[in-house]
């Protein structure tokens, strides 16, 4: 396959350059490797089905597509929840 150019910010350059550089490998071959880590929205959408069909199927769980796309973003929850934890546990406790 031939080679194509795409522009990009120097920055950009410099940092990829630095990134293939610790690698031992080439920028071209960087990009090539960042752009084969990230999933297409076709991908990304077949893994959603997988992961929703594997819940259904192994635990039972019966919320619809509709109710999981238009619920809560549970993750979001988590890591709110977490996040107060870790502040409760560095913030001195006031006496009454």
């Amino acid at each position: 396959m031939a080679d194509a150019t795409i522009k990009v910010s120097p920055d950009t350059r410099d940092r990829l350059a630095a990134l293939a550089a610790a690698r031992g490998t080439t920028i071209g071959a960087q990009v090539a490797l960042l752009v084969e880590q990230q999933p297409t929205a076709e991908q990304i959408a077949e893994r959603v089905a997988e992961g929703r069909r594997l819940l259904r199927e192994h635990f039972g769980m019966t919320l619809t597509d509709t109710e999981l796309d238009e619920g809560p973003d549970l993750l979001q929850r988590v890591y709110g929840i977490a996040a107060e934890d870790a502040r409760a546990k560095v913030a001195p406790r006031r006496s009454a």
